[in-house]
């Protein structure tokens, strides 16, 4: 069965559009134009990710995007131009992805296809870290503790992991890991580094160290 992915919005030839895209590219859409019908959704389909379009929702996106988390989902959102506030508004209630209006299919595609990867879960090389860390779809399991992270986190803590014991800026963070960087601004990476360093609270051996004026450090510990 192709994954499901659930569009919420009022646009009905987006939502067209959005279908056609997504079964070109192996998955479903589904459609919901009410909070109502987005519960109805998540209770009643085994959703993959859920895609919320901003322009014209008839409520707060917010505590919409808050309760989708909530349940696990990775959710994307589209928003226009003049949504700014509304967008850390969603950074806050934990999007993983922003995708600007008028929408690129690529980067929607790029969020899509990083919840829902066709490789099996992989282990990095050895040299990577000093502790085992296993990928899989949305979780990543760091020395035998499995931590459910959003699409970008992982690709930021790949990003980390690749770079450790060396300062990353937050201007690299954005080229690598956002596939539109000129929309990022430095606060929505500062927000997502706050989250992985929420998820990575109980481990001893693992944290992200800031360093004043000049970006983020992974830092590993044997014990």
């Amino acid at each position: 069965m192709p994954p499901i992915i659930l569009i919420c919005s009022q646009d009905a030839e987006l939502y067209l559009l959005l279908a056609h895209i997504l079964r070109s590219e192996g998955f479903e859409a589904r459609l919901a134009v009410s909070d109502d019908d987005v519960a109805d959704a998540c209770a009643s389909a085994e959703l993959c990710a859920v895609v919320l379009d901003c322009a014209g929702w008839p409520s707060d996106v917010a505590p919409l995007c808050s309760l989708l988390k909530d349940s696990g989902l990775p959710v994307g959102a589209l928003v226009g131009g003049d949504m700014r506030a509304e967008h850390l508004q969603l950074i806050k209630a934990g999007l993983d992805e922003g995708i600007a209006r008028p929408m690129s299919p690529s980067k929607l595609l790029a969020f899509l296809h990083g919840i829902n990867p066709r490789a099996e879960a992989s282990t990095l090389p050895s040299f990577a870290a000093p502790t085992e860390i296993v990928f899989g779809p949305h979780t990543v399991v760091v020395s035998g503790k499995r931590i459910a992270l959003a699409p970008i986190e992982m690709r930021i803590l790949r990003f980390l992991l690749e770079r450790q014991g060396q300062i990353s800026t937050r201007e690299q963070l954005i080229e690598a890991v956002w596939p539109d960087p000129h929309t990022v601004e430095s606060r929505t990476v500062d927000v997502h580094i706050g989250r992985l360093r929420k998820a990575f609270a109980g481990l001893r051996n693992l944290g992200i160290r800031t360093v004043y004026g000049a970006g983020y450090v992974l830092d590993y510990h044997d014990h």
